[in-house]
């Protein structure tokens, strides 16, 4: 059991780090695609909103998923959605096209936070002690990294969708790797924990 809570607290830890990269990525090239899209800040501010509004809907629907088929399911999908959503923003080309991608990047990013969040619930009742904040300082921490690599790739010139495109790839690519530290027998010794219990 030992082995699978320091495993599932890995892959945890790295699924925080991935989302805090994802959305450090997006907030480093805003810019850059406002810019390309030819927006305004005024329609940029609106439309920053659909993130917020696709963030809302995928946290109520990931939460039932979540219960129904458990975090070491939804998980995955949910950053491999979020990392793929991600290469929309530098695809668009205007206003619309903006607007569709970050709502499904928030959508992605709503049900990465809610899903991710529950398996931290659950390792950190293995452990049976406060471990909570490390989960959330890592997140920070994959802010911090974007914002060194985002800072790499403005300064080479790349285009927003080379960049948050390779973010996907990379992310996607992460998924597998750190589904293999995920050990089912998690939820069931150290408690059930449905998904209004962190949202």
């Amino acid at each position: 059991m030992e082995r699978s809570l320091r495993a599932g607290r890995l892959a945890t830890f790295a699924y925080f780090i991935l989302n805090g990269f994802i959305l450090g990525m997006w907030i480093v090239h805003i810019p850059s695609v406002e810019q390309h899209t030819g927006i305004s800040h005024a329609v940029l501010g609106w439309l920053l909103l659909l993130l917020g509004a696709g963030a809302f809907a995928g946290m109520q629907l990931v939460g039932p998923l979540t219960d129904r088929f458990g975090a070491r399911r939804v998980v995955p999908a949910s950053a491999a959605l979020c990392s793929a959503a991600l290469v929309l923003p530098g695809l668009a080309n205007g206003a619309w096209t903006l607007g569709g991608a970050l709502l499904i990047l928030g959508f992605g990013n709503g049900c990465l936070d809610v899903s991710m969040n529950t398996h931290a619930v659950q390792v950190e009742r293995g452990y049976q002690r406060p471990i909570m904040s490390a989960f959330h300082a890592l997140f920070s921490i994959g802010g911090v990294i974007a914002s060194l690599v985002g800072a790499l790739t403005l300064s080479w010139g790349w285009s927003a969708a080379a960049a948050l495109g390779g973010t996907a790839l990379f992310g996607l690519a992460g998924v597998p790797v750190a589904l293999t530290k995920f050990r089912s027998d998690i939820a069931a010794t150290c408690g059930y924990v449905r998904s209004w219990d962190v949202s």
